[in-house]
């Protein structure tokens, strides 16, 4: 792109050579004879920079200069004063007038160009800089404005509280005048219906909600156009689709922004906005803000509509068991449900909960019931990887990456391609990976560890965690663009304690399992042991149920489990053990008695692998932890498991 640069001088002579010269330079040059012709000029054509003489009769360059820096539209322009004038007092006010430079006549038209360019230069950096704050602005701004709407809508009771809150939220950020959701998307249909609507006091409008409307020609158009767009259409005098007339008599409609929403629940939904004080133009954030809107509203909808069908429905509300999952609680079955709706999206989805309440079964059921349930399901725990290990683990490494890549290696992500790869305890994520997590995330793309070539896969991402993901985010201990990237879809399971008897349901579970690995009589439990497991707490959730029912079952004969046969560690802070004897502190180690109790005769190896396992349960998986507590290395462990298997 040529830049244009306009020439401020009185004498001829000096816009003759400056002309010549700055043409030859392939400048696009704009003459003014005086101050006042160059302000007017300014109006019509922007120049890129403005070359001033001080001297001139009328308004001198001085004050040209100012009135430009005044304008709103020039204020930004590079003003560089050419003049005669050397005292060191006018280069002062020249710079304070706003010049970004001064050059003294007689000048060198080399010194002319090189300036030029330079100052060229740095406008346009600065020009670059504002457009790429802006974006970002923006990209803050929608990031903000979709974790305000999942908050509204995961706190939400039931659909009209959830669909109430979307609509309100929905007119406050976009600033319009109404927001509603009409119902249903039907351009065949013989009526339609509008179940949620917000609405600013000065334009109430005809009430409507939840009345059958018949259809008319204009509406059914509507409908059409909107089914047939990939995202958000706009109507009003300054789009191809104009308002039809009905709907500006009836509502005072003179523009609106309308999409579908597919709910996957019944028939679609058109969700619309509409400014009714001016005739409005949407700029394309809206437009991208919009289309984000409706697609996070369309899954919360067809989980809360399904949610609530669910708990209408008993039939739908009976299973007991779920995949991995057992438990026929209201908590349970609603879970079953939400992995049955999300299991066929693509979606990446965060599950929450207290550490032992199946995150890892939830993630397993979500593949099975999957449309890549005969494609590649793999586990990556981010809590029992080195940090100088993870990269290489999830994407890979060539042959020489680094010290010990003897061979190249091909990682998780590529190896779940068109599968599923579960990030088990994603909050343990080293901060440096995050970034290249994200990037992956985003664009699906990936480069091995020590090469540049980039790589792309088809894999769903199913991320689990016991932390607050959002809280950490705030103090900057997880990267917030991560945490909505992975977050798409956030299912939080129950902890045991409020589950009731879904206690008995596993206990009894446990009971059968153990009984025939251990080989021993157990048939059930007494009431009073029935009673002492519903009253306990289970601050393990799960599997601290699962290692206490162990315990009993292994330390204990006969057929009936008693209350006092359960032994319950009441600590305040749970820890993992099927043994009735104390678990030792860190800095205690364990005894050959305890040993000989449990094994009486066994080789060297088989202790070492008892006493280390147990450890790491107790540790809750943590490997790490584990190595101090034994005093070992962690690689040490990490050699045994591999023997192990």
């Amino acid at each position: 792109m040529t830049n244009k640069i306009l020439i401020v001088d009185d004498e001829q002579n000096n816009l003759d050579i400056l002309n010549e010269c700055l043409r030859n330079a392939n400048f696009k040059v704009l003459i003014a004879k005086s101050g006042e012709t160059a302000l007017k000029q300014i109006n019509y054509i922007k120049p890129d920079l403005i070359l001033l003489d001080i001297m001139m009769p009328g308004i001198d360059g001085f004050e040209t200069c100012k009135c430009l820096k005044k304008n709103e539209t020039t204020k930004d322009i590079p003003i560089i004063f050419i003049t005669a004038k050397t005292d060191a007092v006018d280069k002062i006010r020249g710079l304070e007038a706003g010049a970004v430079d001064y050059i003294t006549k007689p000048f060198h038209l080399a010194e002319i160009i090189t300036r030029i360019n330079k100052h060229l230069t740095v406008s346009n950096l600065r020009k670059k800089l504002e457009i790429q704050n802006a974006q970002l602005q923006d990209y803050v701004y929608h990031l903000g404005s979709l974790a305000t709407l999942g908050k509204a809508v995961n706190e939400a009771q039931d659909v009209n509280q959830m669909m109430d809150s979307a609509m309100k939220i929905t007119l406050s950020i976009f600033d319009c005048d109404r927001a509603w959701l009409i119902y249903p998307c039907d351009p065949n249909a013989t009526s339609w219906q509008v179940p949620i609507e917000a609405t600013k006091t000065e334009f109430t409008g005809t009430n409507i909600l939840n009345t059958d409307v018949p259809m008319e020609p204009e509406m059914s158009e509507i409908m059409q156009h909107t089914l047939l767009a990939n995202g958000p259409i706009a109507f009003g005098p300054d789009y191809e689709h104009k308002i039809p007339s009905t709907v500006f008599k009836q509502f005072s409609t003179k523009s609106q922004l309308v999409m579908t929403i597919h709910s996957k629940v019944g028939k679609p939904w058109l969700f619309g906005l509409y400014q009714c004080s001016h005739a409005r133009v949407w700029t394309e954030t809206e437009f991208k803000l919009f289309r984000d809107f409706g697609h996070h509203i369309g899954v919360s909808l067809g989980f809360s509509i399904s949610i609530e069908k669910l708990q209408k429905n008993e039939e739908q509300l009976s299973r007991t068991y779920y995949h991995g999952f057992i438990g026929a609680s209201r908590s349970m079955r609603t879970i079953y449900q939400i992995i049955d709706n999300v299991a066929t999206s693509k979606a990446s989805i965060l599950i929450t909960g207290e550490t032992g309440t199946g995150k890892e079964v939830c993630a397993e059921a979500i593949y099975k019931e999957s449309r890549r349930a005969d494609k590649p399901f793999l586990i990556c725990n981010c809590a029992a990887i080195p940090e100088n290990l993870i990269e290489s683990h999830l994407f890979g490494h060539v042959k020489g990456a680094f010290t010990g890549a003897i061979n190249e290696q091909k990682g998780l992500i590529h190896q779940a391609n068109e599968g599923t790869l579960f990030l088990d305890e994603i909050g343990e994520l080293p901060f440096t990976m995050q970034s290249t997590l994200l990037r992956f995330v985003q664009t699906k793309t990936f480069s091995k560890v020590g090469s540049h070539k980039l790589e792309k896969v088809d894999v769903r991402l199913i991320c689990a965690t016991n932390r607050d993901l959002m809280a950490e985010a705030k103090n900057r201990q997880f990267r917030e663009d991560l945490y909505f990237r992975i977050n798409t879809i956030e299912i939080k399971l129950p902890a045991l304690r409020i589950r009731g008897h879904d206690i008995l349901l596993l206990a009894n579970f446990f009971l059968k399992k153990f009984t025939k690995e251990e080989d021993k009589d157990f048939q059930k439990f007494n009431t009073e042991a029935n009673k002492k497991l519903l009253e306990y707490e289970w601050p393990g959730n799960v599997r601290q149920l699962q290692n206490t029912i162990h315990n009993s079952v292994v330390l204990n004969e006969g057929k009936i489990i008693t209350d006092k046969m359960i032994i319950i560690r009441k600590t305040d802070e749970f820890q993992n053990t099927i043994t009735t004897h104390p678990i030792p502190d860190i800095d205690s180690a364990i005894t050959s008695s305890d040993i000989v109790i449990m094994n009486k005769f066994c080789s060297f190896k088989d202790i070492e692998k008892e006493i280390i396992l147990k450890t790491i349960r107790y540790c809750s998986g943590n490997i790490i932890q584990a190595a101090k507590l034994l005093k070992i290395s962690k690689s040490y462990i990490y050699k045994l498991k591999k023997q192990w298997k």
